[in-house]
């Protein structure tokens, strides 16, 4: 009986050692693939950091165009107040009919 029992531990230990090595193997996949994660996940940080330094560089260009808009908001503002000052055709067409008449009338009174 001690002989079987001797070759049933001889079995046992032979497949422990099996899973032993199926573990090593399994481990050492899982090594693998965490080394392969770190290197993907330090290619994310680098890519990160390139996004975060272009979006930066997107806001502080955002910035100056909205300055610059609100510059020429003001330019824009500035002119169309000047424009509404200024004469129209019509002002013209009557000073011209003004100055006509007064020409006319100074002609009369110097040649009477």
């Amino acid at each position: 009986m001690s002989e079987k029992i001797l070759n049933q531990i001889l079995v046992e230990i032979k497949e422990i050692k099996t899973d032993i090595s199926t573990l090593k193997t399994d481990v050492s996949n899982l090594k693998e693939d965490v080394s392969t994660l770190k290197v993907e996940q330090q290619k994310t940080t680098t890519h990160m950091a390139k996004m975060d330094e272009r979006l930066s560089n997107l806001e502080s260009k955002q910035n100056s165009i909205h300055k610059q808009t609100g510059k020429l908001l003001e330019y824009h503002s500035e002119t169309i107040s000047h424009f509404e000052t200024l004469a129209t055709k019509e002002d013209l067409e009557y000073f011209d009919k003004k100055i006509s008449e007064h020409e006319r009338e100074i002609f009369k009174i110097k040649n009477a």
